[in-house]
């Protein structure tokens, strides 16, 4: 039988606790270095776990990258998350340490399990997705049902808090260690209404009705990037068109009005940006059969090469509380790949993060299509 072997692992990918010894990678596994794959805040969960060895039915959060799931990995665990990066993580690391699983991997959308007897979450960066989580778990799970939560200090706000007392009681948050908290606490039983959690609005100038579900970026109105780049769209005509991280779906739209033969498809990380664009596209296109899909995607891992002819992209800098160009330069080095000869990727970004820079190294000539004070329009296709 032949060994699978592990790929190289230095050194700081090893988280040590008193729940055990694990590797953990961020994904993708060419992360910056300087950004580790946990947190004090995983760490005091893995604490909490040490103190109560009796839990059997976890329920999982927002873990991002799978510090919460290692220890629970022999038992039974459901574990959800709005990001399919964190879900390829968790199975990366199990398989990294060599742990056998029972992992039942659920969106955000998908109904919870009811024999928990413990929810352990780290809380997340957007407060309307804590409150659709904390609200789901408050009416699906049964009254008394415990809680641990965890996070940097700084997390734990006025607004922050009061939305664990809104659907929780018994609520208890620890002094500070390593600046983060764990706090402790009961569900409460509170009715919930999905409609609360789903926003709308309009953008009269470019007659469109928009939707976004809780943790959507640019939930309550249009990005000034995505307007800007609206603003500077190709010419219509381009034969199979992606939308990257499409987040609202608002590029992909409003490129289908001015070039209804195109295919297009719709792209995110994100499960709850990929519903709400699902949503929009329904709201504002003619039925298309298949010529329209959104899709959930690590940037353009599972796409064909040399499959499209024009990427539309205003990335994020963004991965949770992390600040980081990594996933932008991933999701350029993915366009060069899905591009054929010819096809264009155009990029609104804020200036100061000068993607011109990679963009170069990737594709020879970037032309600059436009500016503003804050923003930056790039072109660059691939020859």
């Amino acid at each position: 039988m032949v060994t699978q072997q592990r790929p190289a692992i230095s050194p700081d990918q090893r988280l040590n606790t008193a729940a055990g010894s694990f590797y953990l990678q961020r994904l993708p596994v060419n992360s910056p270095r300087n950004l580790q794959a946990w947190d004090a805040a995983d760490e005091l969960i893995h604490d909490y776990l040490v103190a109560h060895p009796t839990i059997s039915k976890p329920l999982l959060f927002n873990d991002q990258f799978g510090a919460l799931l290692m220890p629970l990995a022999h038992l039974s665990v459901a574990s959800v998350s709005d990001s399919y990066i964190s879900h390829r993580a968790w199975e990366h690391n199990l398989n990294l340490n060599r742990l056998p699983y029972q992992l039942q991997s659920l969106s955000p959308l998908d109904p919870l399990p009811v024999d928990v007897d413990r929810v352990l979450m780290k809380v997340p960066k957007s407060l309307s997705l804590l409150e659709f989580q904390l609200a789901r778990l408050a009416a699906e799970l049964p009254p008394g049902t415990p809680l641990v939560a965890a996070a940097k200090s700084k997390i734990f706000t006025p607004a922050v808090r009061d939305l664990f007392q809104r659907y929780c009681d018994q609520v208890e948050v620890s002094l500070a260690q390593k600046k983060s908290r764990l706090l402790q606490a009961r569900f409460k039983a509170v009715a919930i209404d999905d409609s609360q959690f789903i926003n709308r609005w309009s953008v009269p100038e470019l007659n469109l009705e928009l939707l976004h579900h809780a943790g959507v970026f640019a939930r309550n109105q249009l990005d000034i990037g995505a307007r800007f780049l609206l603003e500077n769209l190709p010419a219509a005509g381009a034969e199979t068109v992606v939308d990257l991280g499409c987040g609202n779906g608002v590029l992909g739209i409003s490129y289908a009005r001015t070039s209804p033969a195109s295919r297009i498809s719709w792209i995110d990380e994100s499960f709850l940006a990929v519903a709400s664009t699902r949503a929009n596209v329904a709201a504002n296109l003619d039925p298309a059969g298949d010529r329209y899909q959104a899709l959930v995607d690590d940037c353009l891992s599972q796409q064909p090469a040399q499959s499209c002819d024009l990427i539309l992209c205003n990335p994020p800098f963004h991965q949770e509380h992390a600040v980081t160009s990594h996933i932008a330069i991933q999701m350029f080095s993915d366009a060069r790949r899905v591009l054929r000869q010819g096809g264009e990727l155009r990029v609104v970004a804020n200036r100061h993060l000068a993607y011109h820079q990679p963009l170069k190294g990737l594709f020879g000539t970037v032309r600059q299509i436009a500016a503003n004070p804050k923003f930056v329009i790039l072109s660059v296709k691939k020859r």
